[in-house]
């Protein structure tokens, strides 16, 4: 999963009952719209899991004692956009393609400035006035392994997001 942070300064407080909410309408499998807004102290920037609890009880097969039920888990995702009563929930799990082939890409050179000259190299050309200059005047290395990771990185959707789903804050 991506690391995403909570952009909020404050502690996130909400009033009691506000949790678990509810998804209320399905956007598409990337956008979600939960009944909780503004006046639910629900901000941009928030994030939240999606989840359906089972309706099957699961019991202790020795003791027959009730374990409770399980929550399927949807995804997780970011406020994106409040209004008064609701909000929109967007997706924010990738794949993590980005981190693993930089991975296999760092293990077939020989280091990570090589890397970054071919990458440079073809950026800005075989025949640039940059190729006599040191790859540290070009491009700060940690910079360039933020933006090789999110191009490389894809969105992944909700699973199977369905109107009455729950959320709750992560």
């Amino acid at each position: 999963m991506e690391n995403v942070t909570n952009v909020t300064e404050k502690p996130i407080l909400s009033p009691k009952g506000t949790f678990p909410a509810k998804v209320v309408k399905v956007i598409d499998d990337y956008k979600l719209v939960i009944n909780r807004g503004e006046i639910s102290g629900i901000r941009e920037g928030q994030r939240m899991l999606v989840y359906n609890t089972s309706e099957e009880e699961i019991k202790d097969p020795q003791t027959g004692e009730s374990l409770g039920y399980l929550d399927l888990v949807r995804g997780t995702g970011t406020i994106i956009f409040v209004q008064e009563k609701i909000s929109i929930l967007q997706s924010d799990r990738t794949n993590n393609k980005g981190s693993r082939l930089l991975q296999l890409l760092l293990k077939e050179q020989e280091t990570t400035s090589d890397l970054i000259g071919k990458f440079l190299k073809r950026a800005v050309g075989a025949n640039s006035n940059n190729d006599k200059k040191p790859i540290s005047e070009l491009i700060n290395r940690e910079l360039l392994n933020k933006l090789l990771l999110q191009e490389l990185s894809e969105t992944l959707p909700f699973e199977n997001p369905q109107i009455g789903d729950s959320v709750r804050p992560i």
